[in-house]
């Protein structure tokens, strides 16, 4: 977290949204992501927990990726504006736990 202008942000203000939504070619389950900024303040540089994330689709780099062991970024670490959402699909056997670790205003 961090203070700009007297107001703060917060985790809780990027809400992650996941749930099953079909299968690949190859039977491999597919997942829907949804992040959304319900605070209201623009935000930037939001670490989310990610475990060992991997994808056997490709996802834009520039929407999500892991970046260290256990901690992906969210476009690239750019702004993301209130009430903004990010979308992407991924497959993996099992679904990732994703839980916001960061966030600066």
């Amino acid at each position: 977290m961090r203070i700009d202008s007297g107001q703060t942000c917060s985790t809780k203000d990027i809400q992650i949204y996941q749930w099953a939504s079909g299968y690949t070619g190859v039977h491999v389950p597919m997942y829907t992501v949804q992040i959304l900024n319900e605070g209201t303040k623009d935000v930037f540089g939001v670490r989310i927990s990610c475990g060992d994330f991997a994808s056997t689709n490709l996802i834009n780099r520039l929407i999500f990726r892991r970046k260290d062991k256990g901690v992906c970024i969210l476009k690239n670490g750019g702004q993301i504006k209130q009430g903004e959402m990010i979308s992407f699909r991924y497959s993996n056997i099992l679904p990732y736990t994703l839980k916001v670790l960061q966030v600066e205003c």
